[in-house]
């Protein structure tokens, strides 16, 4: 990951001779390079690659909250002033003022137990009160407590987190493996864009050029009577059009070039020339195969157990608030008080404390089959999205393969088509200069050179967006055989 950051920084070095004289300077790059940077230093390489540490730093945050907690609390001081009614020994009630002071400290340790769900907290704590009417002071030390809170007959929350959170964290690295193939998506289509912006210029100028020396020649042949007029105008209007076509194309390629500087964070001054994929994988996907790398590796899988486990809770959830439910509290510990710190330390007195407060509904005029009847209806219109969400899944695999491996056929055939157009073009140019061919013909050849450059640029286009679509759908690698999923985004 380092190393791709530093790419784009090498680039502009390479280049900074030609900077430095007030030249934008022009940098050929590959589609992987293209990918590359922008998984680096792009805003969706970036935007990915942040979100995947947010949510990490979230989960390591559950994690730690599992761990023991220590926690210092205190008041010091808490003053108090008020007229306040005291019961005398007679029984009877004066308003007497009181003012006082408390102060407390006290420092506590306290752990989860994922696996019955309760809470174990050890402390130690000292207390003390001033009373200023009687110029008196008095202290309590709780030197040590450890106490226990068990609820029982209730589903345990936090083991239901710590899956929840577990199944969360994968979803996360899967998630961000997936944003990065959609940011090879996205920059294979900006590149592409821009490879077919370039060739339409480049065969814009080129058809400019031809055909201003086709008019020019029209207008030879016209003037000593070879020609009709009608082969002339036809001539004229071919040029006018091919000046039309070269504008057109100048401020499309501008467009295209500003978008994918864009999608680099490079320099707006940056003008790319890029280099089409010299080759494509000739390997054939298995269907079966790239359905088993759906199935194992995407985050969707993930979230039908994230969303499955949501339902069995809710139901789980809905028995428990409807049963027989109680919560068990023990404390042991020592104590002791005196009106000096070191005397409330000596003699200590024993501190114990234990209750089981339990909830039985009795009557709830139905509600109780009523809220457990509507979770089980969740869990199975869960269970029904579920199931056609895997479908889809599997349809959309399933389809990618097939398109993937019918256009790696299909990019041979274009190539093809494209040298075969352009000799065809170049046969009938030779042949209407001698006078063989009337200009139609000649206008029918460029026509058709023209549309297969497009289609053999805009079937690698094709083929390389399916291509990465795949990868997404699979998080996995079919040339060097590479699961793309790992534990971290830095991997």
């Amino acid at each position: 990951m380092k190393t791709f950051k530093l790419l784009p920084f090498c680039l502009l070095t390479a280049f900074a001779v030609t900077t430095s004289v007030g030249q934008p300077f022009t940098s050929a790059l590959t589609l992987n390079d293209c990918i590359r940077i922008a998984r680096a230093n792009g805003p969706l390489g970036v935007i990915a690659q942040k979100t995947f540490e947010a949510r990490q730093f979230n989960y390591r945050a559950f994690v730690v909250s599992l761990y023991p907690q220590l926690s210092l609390q205190g008041d010091v001081p808490g003053y108090y002033r008020s007229i306040n009614p005291i019961i005398l020994p007679d029984g009877s009630t004066v308003f007497t003022p009181q003012s006082q002071a408390t102060s407390s400290v006290s420092l506590s340790i306290q752990q989860k137990i994922p696996l019955t769900g309760g809470d174990l907290s050890i402390s130690s704590g000292l207390n003390r009160i001033d009373l200023f009417e009687s110029n008196s002071r008095y202290y309590r030390s709780n030197p040590f407590n450890i106490s226990y809170r068990q609820p029982i007959f209730q589903i345990n929350t936090l083991r239901w987190n710590l899956e929840s959170q577990d199944l969360q964290y994968q979803m996360a690295t899967r998630e961000h493996a997936e944003a990065m193939e959609d940011c090879s998506i996205d920059i294979t289509n900006k590149f592409f864009d821009l490879s077919l912006a370039s060739m339409n210029l480049e065969n814009a100028a080129l058809n400019l050029a031809n055909n201003d020396t086709l008019y020019k020649i029209s207008k030879g042949r016209f003037n000593v009577g070879k020609i009709g007029e009608n082969d002339l105008l036809q001539s004229e209007l071919a040029f006018l059009n091919a000046q039309t076509q070269f504008e057109n194309a100048k401020v499309t390629l501008q467009h295209s070039q500003q978008i994918m500087l864009s999608a680099l964070s490079l320099p707006t001054a940056t003008k790319i020339g890029l280099r089409e994929p010299s080759r494509i994988s000739l390997l054939r996907v298995d269907p079966r195969e790239a359905l088993l790398h759906a199935q194992t590796n995407r985050s969707d899988i993930l979230n039908f157990r994230l969303q499955r486990l949501s339902a069995e809770r809710s139901v789980a959830q809905a028995k428990s608030d409807n049963s027989f439910s109680a919560v068990m509290t023990a404390n042991l510990g020592f104590n002791q008080r005196a009106q000096g710190v070191k005397d409330a330390y000596q003699n200590l007195l024993d501190q114990r404390q234990f209750s089981v407060q339990f909830d039985i509904p009795i009557y709830k005029w139905g509600g109780k089959s009523e809220a457990v009847d509507a979770a089980l209806a969740d869990q199975q219109r869960t269970e029904t999205s579920v199931e056609q969400q895997r479908n889809a899944l599997e349809q959309d695999v399933s389809y990618q393969v097939a398109r993937l491996n019918l256009l790696r056929t299909q990019v041979e055939v274009a190539a093809k088509t494209d040298t075969i157009a352009q000799r065809r073009f170049d046969v009938a140019k030779d042949r209407y200069l001698i006078g063989k061919i009337d200009i139609p013909n000649l206008f029918l050849a460029q026509s058709e050179k023209d549309n297969a450059r497009r289609a053999r640029i805009q079937t690698l286009w094709d083929y390389w967006s399916t291509y990465f679509r795949l990868r997404r759908l699979t998080l996995y690698d079919f040339e060097i055989k590479k699961s793309l999923v790992t534990s971290s985004a830095n991997d």
